[in-house]
């Protein structure tokens, strides 16, 4: 998995060493319960280990990174909690999102998630349980993915110019490169419908006979910054429910669009 952000050209060595540390903070973060060996964050960011191992040591000096007790593992540090707490009351989107979010998980019983933008990637930064369980579904709060790999990430997307959309499916493709062939496969179907229908739609592409729905959030000046997605069985989504909760996922996306301007989006 490669950096959210292309490197700038003529950039000085010291923004260079930024952007790295910041490459490797998004790493971190798809692995906190288990953490990273040195050499896996050098080959997935494709660093060279005397690159990385500095950088951890900054980090972990700086508490932005830790190793996990026991192991010769990293993960984040206690700082990065820290300024999430100062920087809640400002982008806190869970939050002013939870009525509606709830009332949608209450009236499908299905699974609903919160997602919001970084850069090439999305972060679920809510789930709602619904009464129809979902075992095979492991997406939980915090889940970092690149966009192209979920519904609730391509209702991004495709709200997106087509050149910038093209520049994210071909990051998130090389970003995923290592995994089999299927998995690209998977990604390309699932954005071409999606593209089609102008909304995520995920038919069973990455895990047999569970599908999602998802739609963009979008700001003031019609930025799409986030989204709502509903994970159900595939058969559940067939029509005419998936136009009925293709609807109530749009009123509630509006709504929470309405909320918007008390945050820094």
């Amino acid at each position: 998995m490669t950096s959210s952000r292309p490197p700038a050209a003529g950039a000085s060595e010291g923004t260079q060493s930024l952007r790295r540390a910041v490459q490797l903070l998004r790493m971190l973060s798809t692995h906190t319960a288990t953490g990273w060996r040195l050499s896996d964050l050098a080959d997935e960011t494709g660093l060279d280990h005397t690159t990385v191992h500095r950088l951890l040591s900054g980090l972990v000096e700086e508490r932005l990174a830790a190793r996990v007790a026991g192991s010769r593992r990293y993960t984040l540090g206690a700082l990065n909690f820290e300024l999430g707490v100062a920087a809640a009351p400002y982008f806190s989107l869970d939050r002013l999102a939870a009525p509606a979010l709830a009332r949608l998980a209450v009236s499908t019983r299905d699974i609903v998630f919160l997602n919001v933008r970084s850069g090439f990637d999305s972060v679920c930064i809510a789930r709602h349980e619904g009464r129809a369980a979902l075992k095979a579904y492991t997406v939980d709060v915090g889940t970092r993915r690149p966009l192209c790999l979920s519904a609730g990430g391509v209702a991004i997307v495709v709200r997106l110019p087509r050149a910038e959309q093209a520049a994210i499916e071909a990051h998130n493709l090389h970003s995923i490169a290592r995994r089999e062939e299927a998995r690209q496969l998977a990604v390309k179907r699932m954005v071409r419908r999606s593209r089609r229908v102008g909304y995520g739609l995920n038919l069973g592409d990455f895990v047999p006979r569970i599908g999602a729905l998802g739609v963009a959030i979008c700001n003031d000046e019609g930025h799409p910054v986030a989204s709502i997605s509903l994970a159900a069985m595939e058969k559940d989504l067939d029509e005419p429910r998936r136009g009925e909760l293709l609807a109530r996922l749009r009123d509630e996306a509006a709504a929470i669009e309405g909320l918007l301007g008390r945050l820094r989006y």
